[in-house]
C-alpha cells in the first residue's frame, strides 16, 4: 500500500510514504516534517502581523488616551491658537490666530504688505475674506469640507458618526517614524488618511484632498512637538504641503476655554453677501 504526496514549494520533491513495516516511512516522514517546518517559520511573521494589526477604533482610542483621554477632551469647550506661519518657496512669513468650538471655527492670517486673510464657519454659513479678493460665501464641496472640520469633539474623538467607514491599511514610515495608516471615508465621501505613531500612539499626519476656491488640492500635514495644555496634549508644529507649496504652522500660545461667543460673528462684508443673496 503506498501513498504519493507531492510538495510543490519551491519543487520539492516528491516524498513516497510506504507501509509502517518498512524502514522508509521515518526517513521520508522527516523530509515532509522538515518541509511543513520550513513553511511554518516562513510564514510565522506573516502571520504573527496579520493577527496584531489594531483596528481603527484601537489606533483611534490609543491616540485619545495619549493626549489625555476622552474626559478631559469633553470637559474643553473652545481652543485659541496664536502663533506663526512661514512659507519659504514664496518668501511669506505671516502671523496667524486661529479659534475653535463646537460647530465653530475662526483663521486669520496677517501677511505684511497684504492685509488680514479670515474665514471661518459659525454653524451656518462658511465665509472667507481676503484683501485681493474680497468676501465670499463658501458652497457646495468647500462648504462640506468646512463643516467637517468644524467637528470639534468629533475631530478629536473621532466620533463614529463622521465615517461611513474606517480601516486600519497597513504599517507604513512617516515623516521618519513607524506607523499604523488608517483610512477614513467621511460621510461626504471625503477620504483621509491618517498616520499615528506606533511607539506613542499620538497622530502624526494625515492626508485628504481639500476643495478650495480653485479646485480640489492635495493636502498632507506632519503634526509633531506635542506639548501638555492643562489635562491635554496638542501638536504645536504643523508641517503642511499643498502641491508644490510648503508652509510651517509654529504655535507660541494655546489657550483652553476662553474665546468669547463674538469671535465667530460673521463680518459685516459676509452679511452684506447674506443680504444679497
Amino acid at each position: 500500500m503506498l501513498w504519493r504526496i507531492s510538495l510543490i514549494r519551491h519543487n520539492a520533491p516528491v516524498a513516497v510514504i510506504t507501509t509502517p513495516d518498512s524502514p522508509a516511512p521515518k526517513i521520508r516522514m522527516n523530509i515532509l516534517t522538515r518541509c511543513a517546518a520550513t513553511v511554518a517559520i516562513l510564514f510565522a511573521p506573516l502571520v504573527a502581523q496579520a493577527q496584531t494589526v489594531p483596528s481603527a477604533d484601537e489606533v483611534f482610542s490609543r491616540h485619545v488616551a495619549a493626549i489625555g483621554g476622552k474626559d478631559a477632551v469633553l470637559r474643553i469647550k473652545s481652543i485659541r491658537n496664536s502663533g506663526t506661519l512661514v512659507m519659504p518657496a514664496a518668501g511669506i512669513s505671516a502671523t496667524m490666530e486661529s479659534a475653535s468650538a463646537p460647530n465653530r471655527a475662526f483663521v486669520r492670517m496677517t501677511i505684511p504688505g497684504i492685509g488680514d486673510i479670515k474665514s471661518g464657519y459659525d454653524g451656518t454659513v462658511a465665509w472667507e475674506v481676503n484683501p485681493m479678493k474680497g468676501p465670499r460665501i463658501k458652497l457646495d464641496k468647500e462648504k462640506t469640507s468646512a463643516q467637517e472640520d468644524a467637528d470639534f469633539y468629533g475631530g478629536m474623538l473621532f466620533a463614529k458618526e463622521r465615517y461611513q467607514s474606517t480601516e486600519t491599511v497597513c504599517e507604513m514610515e512617516f515623516a521618519g517614524e513607524k506607523t499604523w495608516q488608517v483610512k477614513s471615508v467621511l460621510k461626504s465621501g471625503r477620504i483621509v488618511n491618517e498616520y499615528f505613531s506606533i511607539a506613542t500612539g499620538l497622530r502624526v499626519g494625515s492626508s485628504t484632498v481639500q476643495e478650495s476656491q480653485s479646485g480640489t488640492v492635495a493636502v498632507t500635514i506632519i503634526e509633531s512637538e506635542y506639548k501638555q495644555f492643562g489635562a491635554v496634549k496638542l501638536a504645536t508644529r504643523n508641517e503642511m504641503t499643498t502641491g508644490t507649496q510648503k508652509a510651517v504652522v509654529q504655535l507660541t500660545e494655546v489657550t483652553l476655554d476662553e474665546v468669547p461667543a463674538a469671535t465667530f460673528v460673521l463680518p459685516d462684508a459676509v452679511k452684506a453677501l447674506l443680504i444679497k443673496q
